[in-house]
């Protein structure tokens, strides 16, 4: 190699700086006797997704769908959260989005994906071919388990490779359901620069603002060296429920009431049969209504306050760069950074009188006192520790009122939404850092590739508006100096009640991940069909997940935010080596077998064995086919979050206690009931066995298609908070059999000789099987007419046939197309994504359809029993861009997403605070118009 290639010119210092840390790997031993070997073959093979032998056939006996640079311009998406939608092998279920989380889930922001429906924690996440840190965030939910794919800033993304079948024997086996594999940007020489703006069509709320610089120095091949940097900045609008009609919790016409009870003016609940009223009816706006429902009392809707899409302000910087050594052999890094800064808006927080339910919450002995001064208090539930209570000498206290419903004299007991302190907003703060260094090249005729990894994720909350502490806020409530039913308020009371408020950093967490991983291929030797090709692979990782929050929220002492939760700290070594072998057994049919270990400290060992065939009898026709194992240890969360407090849904109803909604007392029929949550030391590895099939055409010139078909059996499934509650309260019989589920306190005289509802036990377990099978369809055609027109036609779908859920009586319930998790998410039989895309001379055109398919509703919770579920419609909407690059080197993109305005369809489903419709995959920004401008120079 010439010397002149590492003359000490600026930018080569710059090149040595960056790599630097390469030299901590053995890369000397790598190069060495390489410079010399003029004759050594360049390195033409490439890896591809799914396997670690270097290919020149990049169709391998996986299937693997691509998503390149030039569909992701010309989809137009804002996020990586919204390029993954794309995909027809992902699922609603199981998956996290941002603003689903925004709308009151209290485990960070986190976006996610899910392959087949399985959940994000099946669903290994890579960024070129290696591991990323899983995100923060709180304490529960798909947090400590899973990658926010959003740390993967979009900008940066040059591919991504989905491969829809478990490669745990390459990967690691907790691959089960599938692997997303990020390909970044590199090589890049030149600079580019980018601005997008984009506007709903309705109203001005929802803008996002997007700039970012793409630049690279050095040649490769000529300078022997390539750095490439990056940075983007992105301002996202939020949006409210209230701007979107859609968004709300009352829906008569399909019986449904998801309305709470907690509401401003504060209802009353009666002594004894907790039954609620009002002393302001009629009159409950403007912040309530009256239900038809619940004539007696108002209601509060939530969905109005909630912001459906978050405000967001996020930056990202990466860089990454290639050093040549020798001529077979070079030295490599990658460095990213993201923030991601979301704001979420939330209604004002519930205030009830039995809003306290965790007894080392610092007001209880102030509630104790009260009790004493007030003996008629002691009626109240066992399970209230403290609450919102109107003394008779409050000012405010509605005497006529209080005897008409005989209790003259008495404390009234509220339900009280707090709008002196105003809705709540809360600011996730997520920092994303990824370092990698290493070296790859060929020694004896090996391709060798050695690296060091450093991934974290840190996120903290901050409470910045609405968030009253209970310890501060109760003595000023109770003391009767705010106005449970007006809207006059004293102002020194209302001062007091704004200070009273948390304000500040509720908790902060770090995951990281170290590793040192070293994989090497080469052909053994050649047989008559072809060569024999080995892989070999090892890895040495640690995690750690630490959980730090506020002493009021170790205390419960935060309205709104459910219960209690404490620190969490965890940490465990994980040791991997894998095989893989390719063998040609006839012309045109190749075998490949791998096998993987696995050991993960504290949990156990494991081996995953994986075999795949690959036919192909002439040029357009592919067989292929694999069966494999997979084994999913569970995460440091599922293992060690301490039990903590938190509350079910709004409206949740004892079904034993309360036959009859219309008739039964709102603390049983209506209620948010305490769940305790955490993790469980106890929990099992997941195992899995995935099988595919596929067959391949190309009958003529620029017309695949693909067809493969796929079945994952998954056993011991790792469920994150148990068994749900909705299973066991659906209905009494239910109820009875799963009562160890069910804490209750004593019998009180109701009908149905149990006591109330004092708390449900939602800690992590290994819960049933899953069985599941379909078929991915994937084609494209390329036509091409006259000079330089071309028609390029594609559609990608998912048809799922089975997806049966085993319950706790063994029997096996098909999931498909029916409404079942109330966090939103439908396994849905099918769904695709097709497009059309013209291009001749300097513009192209482009128009996608998005689909999926309908399903069966839940029944609304007003509805006779019996009643016939409603179907929600198919929902789809249609893209459309236009881009012209005709005064080069700029290039301008002009595009609509909902280019007919869809809104969602309508579910009885809830989504945390909403109702109205499924927020995990429908778009709430409607009709959106986006201009992107591009400039690239050399």
């Amino acid at each position: 190699m010439s010397n002149q290639k590492f003359k000490l010119k600026p930018s080569v210092m710059l090149v040595a700086a960056a790599f630097g840390p390469c030299l901590l790997l053995p890369a000397t031993a790598l190069a060495a006797g390489q410079a010399g070997d003029s004759a050594a073959p360049k390195m033409e093979r490439v890896i591809v997704t799914g396997s670690s032998i270097k290919r020149i056939d990049g169709e391998t006996a996986l299937p693997v769908q691509i998503l390149k640079r030039e569909d992701i311009d010309r989809i137009g998406a804002s996020s990586t959260e919204e390029l993954v939608k794309q995909l027809s092998s992902l699922s609603s279920n199981g998956s996290s989005t941002t603003a689903a989380n925004a709308s009151g889930f209290g485990g960070g922001n986190i976006a996610t994906v899910s392959l087949r429906g399985l959940g994000s924690a099946r669903t290994l996440v890579l960024v070129n071919g290696r591991r990323v840190a899983v995100y923060g965030g709180g304490s529960a939910g798909a947090a400590g388990s899973s990658v926010d794919i959003n740390s993967i800033p979009l900008s940066a993304i040059e591919r991504v490779e989905v491969l829809k079948d478990g490669a745990s024997a390459v990967y690691g086996s907790d691959a089960i359901a599938g692997v997303v594999n990020f390909i970044l940007r590199k090589d890049f020489k030149g600079v580019e620069l980018t601005g997008t703006y984009g506007q709903p069509g309705i109203g001005g709320h929802g803008k996002d603002k997007k700039a970012g610089i793409f630049a690279g120095i050095g040649n490769l091949a000529e300078n022997g060296y390539n750095v490439t940097f990056g940075a983007t900045v992105q301002k996202t609008d939020p949006i409210f429920g209230v701007d979107r009609p859609y968004a709300n919790r009352l829906n008569v016409a399909e019986q449904n009431d998801l309305l709470s009870s907690i509401t401003f003016p504060a209802n009353v609940a009666l002594y004894g049969s907790g039954v609620l009223v009002n002393p302001r009816l009629p009159n409950c706006g403007p912040v309530s209504q009256v239900s038809p429902y619940t004539p007696t009392r108002c209601s509060f809707d939530n969905s109005p306050f909630a912001s459906i899409q978050p405000e967001s302000l996020k930056a990202s910087v990466m860089a990454n760069g290639r050093l040549t050594l020798s001529q077979n052999a070079e030295a490599y890094f990658e460095a990213n950074y993201t923030n991601n800064k979301i704001t979420s808006t939330t209604q004002p927080v519930p205030i009830a009188y039995n809003a306290i339910t965790t007894a080392s919450n610092p007001y209880v002995p102030a509630y104790k006192r009260l009790i004493a001064q007030y003996p008629a208090l002691a009626t109240r539930p066992a399970s209230a520790l403290g609450g919102f209570v109107l003394v008779p000498t409050s000012p405010y206290y509605p005497a006529a009122f209080a005897a008409a419903n005989g209790m003259a004299g008495k404390p009234l007991l509220l339900n009280y939404r707090d709008v002196a302190n105003g809705a709540r907003q809360t600011r996730d703060n997520a920092e994303s850092t990824r370092f990698m260094t290493g070296v790859r090249g060929n020694k004896f005729g090996w391709d060798l590739d050695a690296a060091l990894l450093y991934s974290e994720s840190r996120v903290n909350e901050e409470l910045l508006t609405g968030y009253a502490q209970y310890s501060k806020v109760l003595p000023i409530l109770n003391s009767g100096l705010i106005n449970p039913f007006g809207e006059t308020l004293d102002k020194t009371a209302l001062a007091q009640a704004q200070a009273a408020e948390f304000r500040g950093t509720s908790y902060a967490t770090k995951t990281s991940m170290t590793s040192l991983d070293l994989k090497g291929s080469r052909e053994l030797f050649t047989l008559a069909n072809g060569a024999v090709a080995l892989a070999l692979g090892a890895e040495l990782r640690q995690e750690k997940f630490a959980y730090d929050p506020s002493v009021a929220i170790q205390t419960g002492d935060i309205a709104g935010l459910g219960g209690n939760a404490f620190p969490v700290t965890g940490k465990r070594r994980v040791s991997s080596a894998f095989a893989e072998v390719s063998v040609p057994l006839a012309r045109k049919l190749d075998f490949d077998a791998a096998v993987r270990y696995d050991n993960y400290a504290g949990v156990g060992h494991t081996v995953n064995p994986k075999a795949s065939l690959r036919w192909q009898p002439t040029n357009t026709f592919l067989l292929r086919s694999s069966v494999g194992t997979g084994f999913r240890a569970p995460s440091l969360t599922d293992l060690y979050t301490p039990q903590a407090t938190s509350v079910t849904a709004n409206g949740t109803r004892d079904p034993i206690r309360c036959p009859d909604i219309k008739t039964g007392t709102p603390g049983d029929c209506s209620f948010q009931f305490t769940t305790v949550t955490g993790g469980n030391p106890n929990l099992q590895p997941e195992k899995s066995l995935s099988y595919t099939v596929g067959v391949l055409l190309e009958p003529v010139k620029e017309l695949s298609v693909s067809f493969d078909a796929f079945r994952v059996n998954l056993k011991n499934a790792i469920v994150g908070g148990g068994l749900s509650s909705n299973y066991f309260l659906a209905n009494a019989e239910r109820a009875k059999q799963y009562e160890a589920f069910i804490l209750r306190g004593a019998a009180d005289g109701n009908a149905s000789g149990v006591g109330p509802i004092t708390g449900i036990l939602q800690t992590n377990a290994n819960l049933f099987k899953t069985q599941l099978a379909g078929v991915d369809v994937d084609a494209k055609y390329g036509l091409r007419f006259g000079s330089g027109n071309r028609v390029t036609t594609r559609v990608s779908g998912t048809y799922l046939a089975k997806y049966d859920v085993q319950g706790p009586s063994g029997a096996y319930t098909s999931a498909l197309d029916t409404a079942l998790n109330a966090g939103g998410g439908v396994v849905l039989r099918w769904r695709h994504t097709a497009s059309v895309a013209y291009e001749t001379g300097p513009f192209s055109a482009s128009l996608s359809q998005n689909y999926q398919k309908g399903y069966v509703d839940v029944l609304g919770n007003r509805a006779p029993a019996g009643s016939t579920p409603r179907k929600v419609k198919a929902y789809q909407t249609f893209d459309a861009q236009l881009a012209y690059n005709g005064f080069k080197p700029a290039k301008l993109s002009l595009g609509v997403k909902n280019l007919t305005d869809r809104t969602p369809p309508y579910t009885n489903l809830t989504s945390n605070f909403l109702g109205g419709y499924d927020v995990s995959y429908a778009d709430p920004r409607g009709r959106f118009v986006y201009l992107t401008a591009t400039y690239s120079f050399m």
